[in-house]
């Protein structure tokens, strides 16, 4: 089958979204269906305005000069670059359209053209559409039409199922996906200390001060010679957006750990692998997903074969199992989050063992290649409906 793929960004690879689209992209070209993925806003860097990023063709269907213009020359890009979509599926014969662009404008110009032809238009949704719970009646009904306009939605989460069968009664559940071979060919790097690595986000949803809150309580069991913390993401941006955060400096010099946490700022993506798969545990200290989503460093962690520490939060426990592949922790309880670092520190060669199985774990249940089949199945179904 060919399938297209509309997305705001997609090479170089660069955040979250980005890692999930290519997981899935090319398990679909590995499986030798033939999936290019339009692009919608040019890219900043210099990289062709077209080709194929292992194995999965893609095109940037805006000019560079985007960015520089009014927003009268914007509309008329947008334009330009929904005929080339159009121009594109009839001249290339693509049996079903993949969005991680939601736009309500693409939506329905798209909605428009797939009427007529036998192309499903699907959406892969990861979490709730941005404040939906706090918009007016007016503007939850503007979002509910447009999710009305998809033939299908791809759900992250049982939660986000839930919700969505509200406009929809084609949902496909795909969990967090990962291509399997993000840390092929990548070798650790020895320090001369070991230490935890944690990624966040700007979205001050990763728990990052109960993190550092857990840390200072493992340093007091172990008292001598703990493990670092690195702490690697956008902390400035956070602290921007989240006044409060500005609180995690404070603590950890009233804490006496300005030797011991280490803020390294935000890292580029091909980096991040190096760092993960160099540390002796990973952590992280979600309370919640609000969002509907799912934490998709999770994959990355277990597959880095690092022994990982986390809480028990959102949907978590459905695909790892405490002491096995995960050390587990109920949401809030810092003091069994501490203990549980102590045993990696304390117990390499059974740490190791549960990181090597959590590798496996994000191999089976993380794996995009594990749903490519079924996903097929339900695009054709939807793809049979119109």
């Amino acid at each position: 089958m060919k399938f297209a793929m509309i997305a705001s960004h997609y090479v170089p690879i660069r955040d979250a979204s980005s890692l999930r689209i290519h997981s899935y992209c090319k398990s679909l070209a590995e499986a030798g269906h033939q999936v290019s993925v339009l692009i919608v806003y040019p890219s900043l860097t210099d990289i062709p305005k077209s080709g194929n990023f292992e194995g999965v063709n893609y095109h940037y269907i805006s000019p560079k000069s985007y960015y520089t213009r009014n927003i009268l020359y914007k509309f008329f890009y947008r334009l330009s670059g929904l005929l080339f979509i159009r121009k594109f599926t009839r001249k290339n014969k693509i049996d079903a359209i993949l969005s991680y662009h939601d736009n309500i404008l693409t939506n329905c110009f798209l909605k428009f053209f797939v009427s007529f032809t036998s192309v499903p238009y699907i959406i892969d949704k990861t979490e709730y559409p941005y404040g939906y719970f706090n918009k007016s009646w007016l503007q939850k009904k503007i979002i509910d039409f447009n999710l009305r306009l998809f033939s299908g939605i791809i759900v992250i989460t049982k939660e986000l199922k839930t919700f969505y069968s509200r406009f929809s009664s084609s949902i496909f559940l795909l969990p967090m996906t990962i291509a399997p071979d993000r840390f092929q060919g990548i070798s650790k790097t020895p320090s001369p200390y070991p230490y935890i690595a944690l990624t966040f986000g700007t979205h001050n949803r990763d728990g990052l001060f109960e993190s550092v809150i857990a840390y200072n309580s493992y340093c007091k069991l172990i008292q001598d010679s703990p493990f670092l913390l690195y702490l690697v993401g956008d902390f400035e941006k956070l602290c921007e957006k989240f006044p409060a955060c500005l609180g995690i400096r404070t603590y950890i010099h009233e804490n006496g750990l300005d030797n011991y946490v280490q803020i390294l700022g935000k890292q580029p993506i091909d980096t991040v692998p190096t760092i993960l798969i160099s540390a002796n545990c990973l952590l992280t200290t979600p309370a919640k997903f609000s969002s509907g989503g799912f934490p998709t460093k999770l994959g990355e962690y277990l597959l880095s074969s690092v022994p990982v520490v986390a809480t028990n939060a959102g949907e978590i426990s459905d695909y790892v199992t405490n002491g096995y592949d995960i050390l587990l922790s109920k949401v809030g309880d810092l003091d069994d989050v501490a203990k549980n670092i102590l045993f990696v520190h304390q117990h390499p060669k059974e740490a190791n063992i549960i990181g090597k199985n959590g590798m496996r774990t994000a191999k089976e249940k993380f794996n995009a290649a594990t749903y490519t089949d079924a996903l097929v199945k339900f695009i054709i179904s939807l793809k049979e409906m119109k």
